[in-house]
């Protein structure tokens, strides 16, 4: 892996080390910090029970079982998880240079960004084209489901702004046909922004950066409410956080040795999720309708986690949360788990319809196409690594 690579988000395997944490002014033999991988796996089998369970069974979900629908009602925040993941792994590489230049080759750059994210993603457009038309049950709609934000489709428009990966921005089109693609468009447009204005930002401003971040990232919502309200270009200041909790972790100048010694971070990250927890809760209504607002404190509270993980992960402590995510099968699954968030909603709809022919209602439903539906989609989706993702891996 070259000094400005990123690690594979989201999903993918880390093809290479990670710069070890810095405990005073030298840099360190690198490490490898596995429990990224198994963060993202948590991440994205959470988003395939968001739509298994809330979006493909909400109406068979009564009584008792409407608190499972609620455990999973939390989908786009696993999103934002892999967006501060993402900001984490590319400035990485950037804080473990002892002269710090943060600076990155555009061209090259992007060059290996769209190696490693566009094939994988093209090749997902091109499946979800192909089920919709020959398949003329995914084509049914009006079910109640999220699968009926995919449709119709096959309309032009939407074919045509899905392969220039800026179908985030239209409204009319972000979801069709595979709705989880509208993320991909989103940190494919903030890769551009990393080279030319975020890295740019940080080497003048330092964390102050995070204002450039939170400047570009909300001004759309004055310019245009409706585009940004499916493009969500504030995740721009959650890629930072991320960034921030990377320069905190490794950097060696005086102020980031300063932050990763001094600030209780177990403490910080635990108040930050127990408020994501408690304003969820108490403010339901606010926190699922108000994502510009709510968002960046699950951004703060991924990037505090990071930097408490790494720590432990740095200086030996095997906390179980840490050990947990350092498992060999989280692990396992953080590796395709990219083709896993590609492909998992066409196989959950193909298992709804097919589910609901066979007659299967209510909380049978539910548990058969969450765990059935899971399974399938897994098999799917490390398939579709093999042949469309891995191929393009960085080794």
């Amino acid at each position: 892996m070259s000094e400005d690579e990123g690690f594979a988000e989201p999903g993918g395997r880390d093809k290479g080390g990670s710069p070890g944490a810095l405990p005073s002014t030298a840099v360190v033999k690198p490490v490898r910090l596995p429990y990224l991988d198994g963060l993202r796996a948590l991440a994205a089998g959470y988003v395939v029970l968001f739509h298994a369970i809330p979006g493909f069974s909400a109406e068979n979900l009564t009584g008792p079982w409407r608190a499972l629908k609620r455990a999973f009602a939390y989908g786009h925040e696993a999103v934002a998880i892999f967006i501060v993941l993402s900001g984490y792994c590319l400035m990485l590489p950037m804080v473990s240079r002892s002269a710090r230049p943060l600076r990155v080759a555009f061209g090259p750059f992007m060059w290996r960004r769209a190696k490693r994210i566009l094939p994988p993603y093209f090749a997902t457009v091109a499946l979800s084209v192909a089920l919709l038309a020959t398949v003329p049950v995914l084509r049914t709609t009006s079910t109640g489901t999220i699968w009926d934000d995919s449709l119709p489709g096959l309309d032009l428009g939407a074919i045509a702004t899905h392969l220039l990966v800026i179908h985030n921005w239209v409204p009319e089109y972000s979801y069709q046909l595979n709705g989880p693609l509208w993320s991909v468009a989103t940190e494919w447009q903030i890769y551009f922004l990393f080279p030319l204005v975020l890295l740019p930002a940080w080497r003048r401003l330092d964390f102050g950066a995070l204002l450039v971040a939170g400047a570009l990232g909300y001004a759309p919502l004055l310019f245009a409410p409706a585009a940004a309200a499916t493009a969500i270009p504030w995740y721009l200041l959650l890629f930072g956080f991320g960034m921030a909790a990377a320069s905190i972790g490794f950097g060696a100048r005086p102020l980031e040795q300063r932050l990763r010694v001094q600030v209780p971070w177990q403490l910080l990250s635990g108040a930050l999720w127990l408020a994501c927890v408690l304003f969820s809760n108490l403010a339901a209504s606010l926190w699922f309708s108000c994502k510009p607002l709510v968002d960046p404190l699950v951004g703060l509270a991924t990037a505090t986690l990071l930097v408490q993980l790494t720590r432990s992960s740095i200086a030996g402590r095997r906390s179980l949360p840490l050990r947990l995510l350092e498992s060999r099968p989280l692990v396992g699954l953080g590796h395709f788990s990219y083709s896993l968030y590609l492909t998992h909603l066409p196989v959950l709809a193909l298992g709804y319809f097919a589910l609901r022919g066979l007659g299967v209602t209510g909380a049978a439903f539910t548990l058969s196409l969450a765990v059935l539906g899971s399974l399938v989609a897994l098999v799917v989706a490390y398939g579709f690594h093999v042949i469309a993702e891995r191929p393009f891996m960085r080794r």
